[in-house]
């Protein structure tokens, strides 16, 4: 797969959005298969242990998907942690796609 990506984070004084890109680099479209109605999720580590999962609590449609990545186009999915406690952090963004899962991370402080 020609998909790259980042995740970009804002620390804001009541919460942190996550910001994560995925791109197709290369000179042809690519499918991307999702298992369910999650297509991307975030993950905050306190060193190696998890503080924060994005999907956590929720429910998804159990569902097979396929969405078509045009050459050069991008696509942004965005989440928000609501009241974080004070540290340093990495977060890890990463489709819910089979194959290639266009994984990203960062490290941030609140």
């Amino acid at each position: 797969m020609t998909l790259q990506s980042s995740v970009d984070v804002t620390v804001e004084s009541d919460r942190v959005v996550f910001e994560y890109t995925v791109e197709n680099v290369g000179d042809a479209p690519e499918d991307v298969q999702f298992r369910s109605s999650l297509l991307a999720d975030f993950a905050v580590l306190d060193g190696d242990d998890e503080v924060w999962r994005a999907s956590d609590g929720q429910m998804f449609t159990q569902m097979i998907q396929t969405e078509t990545f045009d050459a050069d186009a991008s696509r942004t999915f965005t989440e928000e942690w609501d009241d974080p406690a004070p540290g340093d952090y990495t977060v890890v963004a990463a489709l819910n796609a089979t194959g290639d899962d266009a994984e990203a991370r960062t490290g941030f402080s609140v």
